[in-house]
């Protein structure tokens, strides 16, 4: 009897080269990731949609420096309250009654527009909802800048912002219209630098914001007054910089009644990703910019206009001059704000003001002190000096320490501890 022939092993079937089993195994388990990825990435992404935070945030990974919120990864896009990296911006908006303006906050909402609050008198906050939308094409942590001044007993408020195609633009309202139209810069297509973190900063110069009858904040070296200002002459207007590459600052001037912006210089070997400040609304011919160089490093210049003094080596007249005041290792993307105090923010997180006692060449810090508590690194911040209710006035610092809020913190004007609230954004 023939032995029997028994068939050859079978061999396990594969795919890919591997079993069967195996890669179908696999296959699931990957395809769940997947989907884990797109989940989580589509929630990051949904919130925001403009711009190229897609490309910056593969980059970030060389340097988040420059980068801030869902830039660094989709996953930090706020999903409520304010945009993680609003730009923020104060605006005194006085209807010439007399007494102190109106205090308004401007801010990107999470949904990408930008909107306002306001101060209400029992120091609440209202607004910040779809019915306070002041421009829906802002780029993604675009720096906001306004200006408020009462003239001729009309009262104007400005608001700057870059666009997502990295134009400025600036919105114009007043108390006579309460509408928002288009102002003169928007239409001279000046385009700014493309980057996550950009400087921009706008600063009214001459009398302290108008009319006689509006009432001010204390000014430097002035008390504890609120009077306005006389000694700074009737040329009164805006100057404005923005960057337009990493290290190079573009200075545009507006003085009242024209009808467009001026180009008036370009400045050079700065920090193109950090903010700016300014003082030039007090008495005198002084006008005061704080800038970041490239080295990290905030510089202090000044400018007087006063052509009826004489010229000299150590206080040449209408010509910026680097004072010798300098801050050191602040954040490279920090932003910088001046109210009666001086503030930026370090490479640890913490703002710092600092008292500055304004006078040309001979500028000096007398003094700094730290700020609440730290905040997310690269923050936006505006800060203003607000009347208290025992007589007195208080610093008032704003700025974000988790991405989706807006954190409001405040302290006496001469010494005490800051207490801190947040404020309430509407999600619609």
């Amino acid at each position: 009897m023939p032995p029997t022939i028994l068939p050859p092993d079978k061999k396990p079937a594969r795919a890919c080269g591997l079993r069967r089993a195996i890669f179908w195994s696999l296959l699931a388990a990957t395809f769940a990731v997947v989907i884990g990825l797109a989940i989580g990435l589509g929630v990051g992404l949904g919130v925001k949609h403009n711009n190229k935070d897609k490309k910056a945030s593969l980059t970030a990974a060389k340097s988040s420096d420059y980068y801030i919120g869902g830039a660094i990864d989709p996953a930090y896009y706020s999903r409520d309250g304010a945009f993680n990296g609003s730009g923020l911006a104060l605006a005194s908006q006085s209807f010439g009654s007399g007494e102190y303006g109106e205090l308004v906050l401007y801010f990107q909402h999470y949904s990408g527009s930008i909107r306002w609050q306001r101060l209400t008198p029992d120091n609440g906050w209202l607004g910040g909802t779809a019915s306070e939308v002041v421009a829906t094409d802002a780029k993604n942590s675009t720096p906001l800048s306004a200006v408020a001044y009462s003239l001729n007993g009309v009262s104007k408020w400005h608001l700057f912002y870059i666009d997502n195609s990295n134009r400025l633009r600036e919105k114009i309202n007043s108390n006579s219209t309460n509408i928002w139209i288009e102002g003169p810069l928007t239409g001279e297509n000046h385009t700014v630098m493309d980057a996550d973190q950009v400087g921009m900063q706008a600063c009214w110069y001459g009398n302290d914001y108008g009319d006689a009858d509006y009432k001010h904040s204390p000014l430097p070296n002035q008390g504890n007054s609120t009077a306005n200002t006389t000694g700074s002459g009737t040329d009164v207007g805006m100057h404005l910089w923005y960057a337009s590459d990493a290290s190079t600052f573009q200075q545009l001037g507006w003085r009242n009644g024209d009808s467009n912006w001026t180009y008036q210089q370009g400045w050079q070997n700065k920090n193109g990703h950090a903010g700016l400040g300014c003082y030039s609304w007090g008495p005198g011919t002084t006008t005061y910019v704080m800038m970041v160089n490239s080295q990290n490093t905030v510089e202090v210049w000044w400018k007087d206009t006063n052509t009826n003094t004489s010229t000299s080596t150590g206080h040449p007249i209408n010509q910026w001059t680097n004072s010798s005041v300098a801050i050191n290792n602040v954040h490279p993307s920090t932003s910088l704000g001046y109210t009666n105090a001086f503030y930026a923010q370090g490479k640890d997180g913490w703002i710092t003001g600092y008292n500055i006692d304004w006078a040309s060449e001979n500028t000096t810090i007398n003094g700094s002190f730290p700020v609440n508590k730290p905040g997310i690194l690269g923050t936006h911040l505006s800060v203003t000096t607000l009347p208290d209710q025992s007589g007195g006035d208080s610093l008032c610092v704003f700025y974000q320490t988790n991405g989706s809020d807006v954190t409001f913190a405040t302290r006496d004007l001469v010494q005490g501890a800051w207490t801190a609230a947040t404020l309430e954004v509407p999600n619609s």
